[in-house]
């Protein structure tokens, strides 16, 4: 899909300019220009809804702009990466990931999403003349070449915020100030991930690990809005002031082009402590019943190692790499402050070690004393969960802390 519309793009790429174009209301001269041009042009938004793949999943959406006399119409998509671009893997892990602009011919875009089946809808602007002048120049000017790039961020700077914010930036503020709002049922970006990535475990679980507290903190509007759906849904609600004097809302015109057939995601991500707390329950259990168990006692004993240096060597190597993307990426917003990282943590990895060694005396008892540090950390991330943190990784402890205590229950158990 990528080859194929980045060839098109090719072909209608804008005209260089010097410098970035002003705001509205800058420069009076240019304003007055941008008052007969504007006249032609058309500006919306084209709104795609969840995609098959994980990535796709979050839905996507493009700034269109349309010359209503020559009947061109271009779509300016920011959502343009490439998995073989140079260092991809390391940019990915360390939150340095180069995303870029495109505009494509708006109807070859929509029909590569149609093919897809992803629901599309779009929302023509009421904007005024001037408006309308103003954000078709300042997209143009971004789509250059040198222009073009920027540092992706999960939730403040994506396909999604790009639009918001030039159309913003056209309307003088309006849409950060009606947007400032939290609402009477906050989301969260810790929820609004879940939400997307729910019913694919390993990254549902992964995101719950790797989210610290401050991705609990209840969203504005504004902040909601790196969602493309929620986006859409939050710009229909918003009123402006025409030419006239007259408040008008901002969409003019809200159209559902295709509505796809796969089932459209939850409005709200589903509790999923239940099945983390069986797993938690299932995993203890099998623990303290091989560490109480006496017949074949070396049988039991190295199932209970086993598991003790898989559990450590897991945990350590989540927990250095926790450690690392809260201090030294630009993951650190989001996967800072983590109260995760009482379950798992870099010094997990010496209880590994002790586990594969534990048949020479020495590193059997530091495993064991080792266990009892790792069980009490648990359970004092737990409590300051409750009381202190206000994280919601409930999923993450209600398998951690069962399996932490039952390790060091079975583990002096073994001892003795």
């Amino acid at each position: 899909m990528v080859a194929t519309l980045a060839l098109v793009a090719s072909v209608t790429a804008p005209a260089r300019a010097v410098a970035q174009p002003p705001a509205p209301g800058v420069e009076p001269a240019l304003d007055a220009a941008r008052a007969i041009r504007g006249e032609a042009l058309e500006i919306s938004v084209l709104t795609f809804a969840n995609g098959e793949v994980l990535w796709e999943r979050f839905g996507h959406n493009a700034l269109v702009v349309t010359d209503t006399i020559t009947g061109l119409s271009l779509a300016y998509n920011w959502g343009m990466f490439d998995f073989e671009q140079p260092n991809f893997l390391a940019r990915f892990l360390t939150g340095d990931t180069r995303y870029w602009l495109a505009a494509y011919p708006t109807q070859a875009m929509l029909d590569v999403y149609v093919s897809e089946d992803r629901s599309a809808r779009r929302q023509v602007l009421a904007l005024s003349n001037v408006e309308k002048a103003a954000l078709a120049e300042f997209v143009g000017w971004q789509s250059m070449e040198e222009n073009r790039y920027y540092r992706y961020d999960y939730y403040l700077d994506n396909c999604s915020t790009r639009v918001r914010d030039a159309i913003d930036r056209a309307l003088g503020g309006v849409l950060a100030r009606t947007l400032a709002n939290v609402p009477d049922n906050p989301r969260t970006w810790r929820g609004e991930t879940a939400r997307v990535t729910d019913g694919d475990w390993p990254p549902f679980a992964g995101i719950h690990v790797a989210l610290g507290r401050n991705a609990d903190q209840p969203l504005t509007r504004w902040n909601e809005s790196f969602l493309p759906g929620l986006l859409a849904d939050h710009l229909a609600t918003v009123m402006v002031t025409g030419e006239d004097g007259v408040q008008r809302p901002l969409v003019a015109h809200d159209t559902v082009l295709y509505t796809a057939r796969r089932a459209p995601l939850a409005d709200r991500a589903p509790a999923r402590w239940s099945v983390a707390i069986v797993i938690g329950a299932v995993l203890s259990t099998l623990v303290l019943l091989l560490g109480q168990k006496r017949e074949t006692s070396s049988g039991a004993r190295f199932a209970v190692l086993s598991i003790a240096a898989i559990w450590y060597l897991v945990g350590g190597l989540l927990g250095t790499a926790l450690l690392l993307a809260a201090t030294v990426t630009h993951h650190a917003p989001y996967m800072g402050s983590n109260g995760s990282l009482f379950q798992v943590h870099p010094l997990l990895l010496v209880g590994a070690v002790c586990a594969v060694l534990a048949s020479r005396a020495g590193a059997a008892r530091l495993l064991s004393r080792l266990s009892v540090l790792f069980a009490a950390l648990s359970v004092l991330g737990l409590v300051l969960q409750v009381v202190a943190f206000g994280q919601q990784s409930w999923v993450v402890v209600a398998v951690t802390v069962p399996v932490h205590v039952a390790l060091a229950l079975a583990l002096r158990a073994r001892r003795a």
